[in-house]
Formats: C-alpha cells, structure tokens, sequence
C-alpha cells in the first residue's frame, strides 16, 4: 500500500482540465451550498488539502489504486469487519443501485477494501478511482468524502466541485465512520456516484441512509465481540439518535461499553478494566433482576440514581456461553442490531412497578428523604415512616420495587453524590466523605472503589 508520504501510483487515463479551481474562491462557492457545520468541515479540509498536504488541485493524475497484492494486506486485519458488513452492504446497495451508485467498505488509510456495485459499469468506476482498491487518503487526493470522514471523526457528504480536485469534480459521496467496540474509528462506510447530472438536493438523501448503516454495523461488532455477556442498548437520550451500548457480565459489571456510552456516562478503560458496576449508571432495576434469565431479550425501565429520567432499554442475553452451542443460523439472528426498535419501543413502553412493591408516591417520597439526608444518619425506622408502613413490610416492598435493600440504595446514592462533589468541587476528600454521610475517608474510599472500580482520587483525575 502507498503512504501518504510516497509518490502514489495511478492508474487509468489521466483527462484535462483548463484551469486549476483555487482554494479561497472555490470555498466561497462551496458555502453557498452547504449549511455552517458541513461548510466548515469543507473549508477546514481544503486547508489542510492546501497547506498541510499540498495536493495540486488541478493535477490530472488518475486516483492511486493497489494492486491485487496489496489490496490483500490491506483486507487481511479488516476480515472481521468485513464480515460482519456484508449483510448491510447489501442493504444499502439494494437502495441505491438503481441510481447508479457504488458501495465502498474503507479502512482508516481510505482504501476501499469491500464493495458492492454494478459489474457492467466496473470499468467507469475504476477510471474513477471508487472501486476496490482504490486509496481516498485525504493527503494524496485533498477533500474528498472518505478522507474527509476519517479526518473529521464524523459523516460527511461531499457534492461535486466540494472536491478539492478538479479531476473530481463529477463525483458525489457520503460517508460515515465506523467505530469499533474499543472506540476507535475501525471503518469508513461510503456511496458514491460519478453522475456529474446528480443534484446537491438528490444527493444529500444518502447521507442518513449511510449513518444509519454505520451504526447497525458498529452495534453488529459489538455484539459479536461482546457475544458472551449480556448486551443492553438504551434509548438515546437528548438530541441523540444512536442508542448507548453496553455489555455486563453475570454479576452486574461492566465489561464493554461503545463510543456513545463510554461519551454519556463517562467511561474510560481504566473503569471498565476494575469492574465497574452496572447500578453506578442507573438505579437498581427489579424487572431486570427478575426477567433477565429468561433467555429472551427484555425490554426494561431504567432510572438514573436520583429516580427521575426513565430510560428505556433493551437486554439481549448472551449468544454463546461455554455451556451451550448456537447454530450459525441462530447466531445470526441473535447477533442483529436491536438498536432501531428503541425509538417505537419507548414510545409505546410504560413503566409499572413491579406487584407488591411500593406505590410510587411512597418511593418518591423515600427518595427525596435519602436525597436531603445524605449527610446524616439514616435509619430504617425513619423510612418505613416515609412510606406509611412498618419497618418489616418497607423493607420487603422497597426491595421488590427497586431491587436492592434500603442499606444499598442509600450506599449507593452517597457515592453518587460524591461523584458529583468530586467533579464539580476541589473539596478535599474528608470533607466530601463527611459531607455525603461516611465514617471517615477511609470508610468512604473502601466503598466508593467497590462500588465506581477505582478510587476517589482516580475518578476526580479522569473526569476533569
């Protein structure tokens, strides 16, 4: 494979041009065509085409395209990926091939080393440069929607004259990145035309179509890679439309979480590494507790530590173990992304607390009372009288609702706090220790790393 910094090979016919399009006033025209964020990511990309890499934009050389050995160093460590996107791919190539598009699987250096398009038309799209093989690295070829995506981090549709050169000027691409379980981008999926007649407007339908496509295949990687443990998508929170993945073990820890939900809830490795636990995220949920070994996924009401902001999710169970085997026709359709339902899932899930629980006027008044008392002692009796009912009858209702003992909800909700106080405060760590109801810091400090998997001082450290 060529590298950015070495003369790149070409193939095909090289086609003429009269005159080079400079940076400054081919950019003024681009922005009258994009909305603010995707003319920035454009403009930026010129610049760097420009000052950083110093391709010509009015050279005519045809793309850099691997030759079949090298196109096979480039697959090899992308074989899993390119599994497990074969079944999208086709999707996506079923939407759009009546429209003359090409399908391109590319890995981080811009080599499209997967593809679905129309073999009748193989030899256009190799002239072309968009077809297996061919190298959109954004050094060698300036702005272009491959290498722009894995510049930027982020999907990207680039119409046309947004091409830094003017050889390309004819083709249309959208594409977004792919990011692995670890985070990292792992892929960039892309369409791409060459109907120079194609509108910006006709065009810029692809987009959503290949975000969409991107995160099914990034769910699909997680859930083979995690394909032991139990896997839970949540429903996007805010403005978000990609659903938070996270896998847990047996035990309720923590043992991957993606890019979105490492983003949401603050997960770096180090946590997810020292046994973070599941009910450091949200409330203790007894519909997950009582439902999960099933077998069957499940779909549950989470709550964030405080009660308030009901979440929806989705808990699919483990697709191997060591103890049982699943056909590959099973695990295929185990392994499909599940991330898609959560939108009409939530819109039609109702949260009921489970029978013979507390009523939810009594659990919110319970709460708002650990909420205020956090400080102080608090004792079972003082409860029980918050929700009207002896000690004996609170302590069985307020497990069955929420899953955990009194003792446990109210450890559970001084950490959390001491979460707060320990991002948003320089207090030393007695004085948070106090402030949240603990012994001393030594008591605290034994409980918050049992409870977050590191210590107070850790947590502050990675959090700011």
């Amino acid at each position: 494979m060529q590298h950015a910094g070495s003369a790149p090979r070409r193939v095909g016919c090289p086609v003429s041009t009269t005159a080079s399009h400079g940076a400054a006033g081919a950019a003024s025209a681009v922005h009258e065509q994009l909305p603010d964020r995707a003319f920035d990511d454009v403009a930026e990309s010129w610049r760097r085409s420009t000052e950083d890499h110093r391709v010509d934009p009015a050279s005519t050389l045809a793309p850099n395209v691997l030759t079949a050995g090298e196109l096979r160093h480039s697959r090899e460590p992308m074989e899993r990926t390119i599994r497990a996107a074969q079944s999208e791919l086709d999707r996506v190539y079923a939407l759009v091939r009546r429209v003359g598009y090409v399908v391109l699987l590319c890995d981080t250096n811009g080599v499209a080393v997967e593809y679905r398009g129309s073999e009748a038309r193989s030899a256009q799209f190799r002239y072309w440069g968009v077809w297996v093989g061919g190298v959109w690295s954004e050094a060698i070829e300036g702005t272009n929607g491959i290498g722009t995506c894995i510049a930027e981090q982020r999907p990207i549709t680039v119409h046309q004259t947004q091409h830094f050169r003017a050889r390309h000027g004819s083709l249309s691409c959208s594409a977004a990145p792919v990011f692995g379980v670890d985070a990292q981008l792992a892929a960039v999926l892309d369409v791409s035309s060459i109907d120079s007649g194609l509108s910006a407007q006709s065009h810029g339908l692809t987009l959503p179509l290949v975000v969409a496509s991107a995160r099914a295949l990034e769910e699909r990687l997680f859930r083979e890679a995690f394909a032991r443990s139990w896997i839970m998508a949540v429903a996007p929170s805010g403005d978000e439309h990609a659903a938070p993945l996270l896998a847990f073990d047996r035990d309720y820890r923590l043992v991957g979480a993606d890019r979105r939900a490492r983003a949401e809830f603050g997960l770096t490795q180090e946590r997810l590494d020292n046994g973070l636990s599941l009910w450091t995220l949200f409330a203790r949920s007894a519909s997950l507790l009582q439902r999960r070994g099933t077998g069957a996924d499940t779909v549950v009401g989470l709550q964030d530590g405080n009660g308030a902001g009901l979440r929806c999710a989705v808990v699919s169970a483990p697709v191997l173990s060591l103890r049982s085997h699943v056909s590959p026709v099973d695990a295929e359709f185990l392994l499909r992304p599940r991330a898609t339902l959560l939108t009409e899932l939530e819109r039609l899930f109702v949260f009921q607390p489970p029978r013979g629980g507390l009523s939810a006027g009594a659990l919110r008044r319970v709460r708002e009372f650990v909420e205020s008392h956090l400080a102080g002692n608090i004792d079972l009796d003082a409860l029980a009288a918050e929700a009207r009912l002896s000690v004996y009858h609170f302590a069985r209702a307020f497990r069955h609702s929420t899953g955990v003992s009194p003792h446990r909800y109210i450890l559970e909700q001084r950490v959390r706090r001491a979460q707060q106080l320990l991002v948003q405060s320089d207090r030393p760590l007695a004085a948070i220790a106090s402030a949240v109801g603990f012994f001393d810091q030594g008591h605290f400090s034994r409980q918050f790393r049992r409870l977050v998997g590191t210590t107070p001082s850790s947590y502050r450290k990675t959090r700011r």
